[in-house]
């Protein structure tokens, strides 16, 4: 007998609108067992994320009570996994046991079943994960074919379950097969059955298990699986065809020993592991993929998860954020915090593929306020003043230098132009420095045929790629540039000028000091300027004043050091998160003295100066793909004050800064 097992991963990010989850529900989620309710010869298996659960109970909790009443029947099977869907091979072996603890207990308490198998967000595989979840008491997981290809399988043999192990706890995985993956729900119907019936005759067990969300949600797919009845006519045929072939649950798989061991390397589905390489790199593989035999594919391999906190280095930061909160909350021995913090572990805003990942700001913002609400639950540190840590945050073997308060934190890289990559507000759960900025990606390149499926869609995102621009540096307020003449605001906006010094990304000596008003961290570098045909000693101290109320000020000095007068066009720049362009608008102001930027969502954020300054600003904007196509994505505003002099030898330029949440 032909087992088909079709398990469905249903999962929206933390942070999402809940119009999307409205529209995923009614396009998806509530369809596909409308259909299901209508084939009784047919069993599923279904994960849904613990963020589906929080949002079911509140908007639909109906829907529960029916899959309650599938489960009872036998029909449906209910996994398991981290509750608000981490990577787990990522978390400390603490907060994996919290998280798949709390979608158990919660899988036991609503739908009267104990969860055996465990769906694996995104199938991200570390081999030492056998010996945790089996720790745990799961008792079978699913990874994909590519899995198993790596670790030197044929796709013939891959027809039921495998174990594999670490230090002697071992865990059951079932392959998922890439073929029935790409079939439904694009195929016909038919398609799909002859494929199955090549293994007629043999005790198989083949595995569907994909995100749920292509049945309905993906662009086309309402039409194609409700109102054209792909899936009716897929269970059909499945109905009618029981003779040689049955659906099933994993848990209907289990009587039947063993196929073996299997030791599986790290890796994702093949598609994860493309994205998670370098842009040109990722753009080879799938030019190679795309022009490769079948047989030659499952020797082609990529990069995996942990790949994305080297390509982006936004979402390093935010992942070592998320595990300096952990140690927190794991360190205060109780609960408090511990519900955020795990909501923060979400994995959507660390990564980028097909979706928007760390390019949508409101999953990457909605990372941080859980983050932060984790660690205002713990006892707070009244009165204590900011307490500075320096930690190799980034791992380049230069520390950062990390101030924190009751009231806001401010983190520093002194070793890359002594910028200002965090600033958060708590007050208002908000990181004022969470841009992404410009990243070469690989479908920047790419072949059309590769992108679009439509003329209409390929000469939109033609459009969008006229206005591609990439940074050279990460976009941090305090940097410091030094603009040649001839510079011009769109020039700059574009990160295509002429940089005439060494300072923005160049190391700079620091100290702190404690004084009446906060704390005041002391920043100061030598460099070089090239101005008037000539290179110029210049030096540049920033004393920055951290107070407690979570503004701060910036007080800038930049002196010659040369012997020869030198024509010096200084700004420092500011990178601020808004929600939208319109609360930053952009264009070049002059003799400013106070900005004020209101914002609905995030607060806003006022700026004054202490002389009049020219003031540029541009929307910092990325082009990035989604499953529609190419979009523009407003990330937050890039701004540079500015202003000429001509130095004497010895002589400086000097101004202040303040900067006031609002």
């Amino acid at each position: 007998m032909v087992k088909l097992v079709i398990a469905l991963h249903n999962h929206q990010p933390v942070g999402n609108f809940e119009s999307v989850l409205e529209e995923a529900f009614a396009l998806s989620y509530r369809p596909f067992f409308d259909v299901l309710d209508r084939h009784p010869g047919v069993r599923v298996s279904a994960h849904f994320s613990g963020i589906l659960y929080d949002w079911l109970e509140k908007a639909h909790p109906d829907f529960l009570d029916r899959l309650a009443g599938l489960v009872k029947a036998g029909r449906l099977e209910i996994l398991s996994g981290g509750y608000y869907e981490p990577i787990l091979a990522l978390l400390p072996e603490e907060d994996r046991r919290g998280q798949v603890n709390m979608m158990r207990d919660y899988v036991r308490g609503r739908f009267a079943a104990d969860p055996a198998g465990l769906w694996l967000a995104e199938r991200v595989w570390e081999p030492e994960l056998a010996g945790s979840l089996a720790g745990l008491g799961v008792r079978y997981t699913a990874l994909d074919d590519v899995h198993f290809f790596s670790a030197g399988f044929e796709e013939r043999d891959l027809t039921g379950r495998f174990t594999t192990e670490h230090n002697g706890r071992h865990l059951d995985v079932f392959p998922i097969n890439h073929r029935l993956r790409y079939l439904m729900p694009f195929a016909e119907p038919q398609k799909v059955i002859d494929y199955l019936r090549g293994f007629e005759g043999r005790d198989a067990v083949l595995v569907m298990a994909d995100d749920g969300e292509k049945f309905g949600l993906w662009p086309g797919t309402h039409d194609l699986v409700y109102k054209k009845g792909w899936l009716d006519r897929l269970f059909t045929l499945l109905e009618q065809n029981g003779a040689w072939l049955s659906t099933a649950r994993f848990s209907d798989c289990l009587d039947k020993p063993s196929k073996g061991l299997a030791y599986l390397p790290t890796t994702s589905y093949h598609e994860l592991a493309q994205w998670a390489l370098p842009a040109e790199r990722s753009r080879r593989l799938a030019g190679l993929w795309e022009d490769s035999s079948e047989d030659f594919r499952s020797f082609l391999r990529g990069g995996y998860f942990r790949n994305f906190f080297s390509k982006y280095p936004e979402a390093n930061r935010l992942y070592r954020r998320m595990l300096r909160a952990s140690a927190r909350v794991r360190g205060s021995g109780s609960n408090h915090g511990r519900q955020a913090l795990y909501r923060a572990q979400c994995n959507c805003g660390y990564w980028h593929g097909v979706f928007g990942g760390i390019y949508l700001p409101h999953i990457r913002m909605a990372v941080y306020k859980n983050i932060l609400e984790a660690e205002g639950a713990l006892p707070a540190r009244r009165g204590r003043g900011f307490e500075v840590a320096l930690e190799d945050w980034d791992a380049d073997g230069s520390p950062e230098l990390l101030a924190e308060g009751e009231q806001a934190n401010f983190y520093f890289s002194p070793a890359k132009g002594a910028g200002m990559w965090e600033w958060d507000y708590k007050p208002r759960g908000v990181n004022f420095g969470s841009l992404v900025w410009r990243h070469p990606e690989a479908y920047h390149e790419a072949d059309a045929r590769s992108i679009s499926s439509s003329e209409k869609r390929r000469a939109a995102e033609a459009e969008l790629k006229k206005d591609l621009a990439y940074d050279w540096h990460p976009r941090m307020s305090l940097l410091d540039h030094f603009l040649h003449a001839d510079t011009s605001f769109q020039a700059f906006s574009k990160a295509s000028y002429g940089e005439q010094g060494d300072f923005v990304t160049g190391e700079y000596s620091f100290r702190q000091a404690e004084e009446a008003e906060g704390l005041a961290l002391r920043f100061a570098r030598e460099g070089a300027v090239w101005a008037g045909g000539a290179s110029s000693p210049v030096r540049v101290e920033k004393s920055v004043l951290l107070r407690g109320d979570g503004s701060w000020r910036a007080a800038y000095k930049v002196s010659n050091l040369g012997g020869h007068k030198a024509a010096v066009w200084f700004g420092t720049e500011l990178a601020l998160a808004f929600s939208n362009k319109e609360h930053c608008p952009p264009g070049e102001f002059h003799k400013v003295k106070k900005k004020t930027f209101r914002d609905p969502v995030y607060g806003g954020v006022e700026i004054e100066f202490d002389q009049p300054l020219d003031l540029w600003s541009f929307p910092l904007e990325t082009v990035s793909r989604s499953e529609e196509g190419a979009e523009k994505t407003y990330q937050g505003a890039v701004m540079l004050a500015h202003l000429k002099r001509e130095l004497e030898p010895g002589a400086s330029l000097a101004f202040t800064l303040e900067v006031r949440p609002l």
